[in-house]
């Protein structure tokens, strides 16, 4: 008989609902894509026996584990409810809430083009990133503990931040200096060391999406077709400076690669 597919449970938050991918399917504040998101496309290529999509945009790592989150007409549980001991596979995005990665950001936008904000200069970008990664490094590895404790036989895989930025700028739709540029994917690097450290700690997987994105020329100054992230401008169904459904794919294709390894 054939064998029966894996048990997937998808968590997480914006980076795996994919927000306006699928904008008429939305039904909440969760602005889940349900055919388009990276989860819904990894469900088809690993054809699980079961699915289940809990993500939800602007959910935090308490909404993973411990707090509900209100959807706009309802309030949904803590996304880890989902999970079961026979659990095969599960996927997390999870760390952007909560992080600085927005007021990092703002200080290396140029306001005209051609401008330099200077952002790898300015102590307080700096001071932001450390405090940023330090504030959220042990909310991330207790989501993960919690998946693993609650899931202790699946396959768990951590999606990392970052692939928008490449190393260059283009404005307005990445309206920064090419030197800021390279900082800011410099900054995405070092706060997916969270991802990393978690995944060897607890023996699970990292997908370095950013890596991938910035060093295939997909950040979101590369022409529409071959950009895998949204700037400040979309030019193709998704929310700014997040995954399109072409980022969507890759993410589905790495995780399953791995699992088909």
């Amino acid at each position: 008989m054939p064998r029966p597919g894996p048990s997937y449970v998808a968590l997480g938050d914006s980076r795996a609902a994919g927000p306006l991918i699928e904008f008429s399917e939305h039904r909440d504040l969760c602005l889940r894509s349900p055919d388009l998101n990276y989860p819904a496309k990894l469900a088809r290529l690993i054809g699980a026996a079961t699915f289940t999509d809990v993500t939800c945009s602007a959910a935090t790592p308490a909404h993973v584990i411990s707090t509900a989150q209100f959807v706009g007409t309802r309030f949904a549980p803590p996304q880890i409810d989902a999970l079961r001991p026979d659990t095969d596979v599960v996927t997390l995005s999870i760390g952007g809430g909560g992080s600085n990665h927005l007021p990092v950001s703002v200080r290396c936008g140029a306001l005209v083009p051609g401008a330099d904000a200077g952002c790898r200069d300015n102590p307080r970008a700096e001071q932001l990133t450390v405090e940023g990664i330090a504030k959220m490094a042990p909310q991330v590895d207790a989501v993960v503990a919690a998946i693993v404790a609650k899931a202790p036989h699946a396959e768990i895989y951590l999606i990392g931040h970052g692939g928008s930025v490449g190393r260059r700028g283009c404005w307005p739709n990445l309206p920064v200096s090419d030197a800021d540029a390279v900082w800011l994917d410099r900054y995405f690097e070092r706060f997916n060391q969270i991802y990393v450290d978690a995944a060897a700690r607890y023996g699970v997987h990292y997908i370095d999406i950013a890596k991938a994105a910035v060093d295939g020329g997909h950040d979101a100054c590369a022409p529409t077709g071959q950009r895998w992230f949204e700037g400040m401008l979309p030019q193709s169904p998704a929310e700014p400076a997040h995954p399109n459904a072409l980022a969507m794919t890759a993410i589905a294709e790495m995780v399953a690669d791995d699992l088909g390894r």
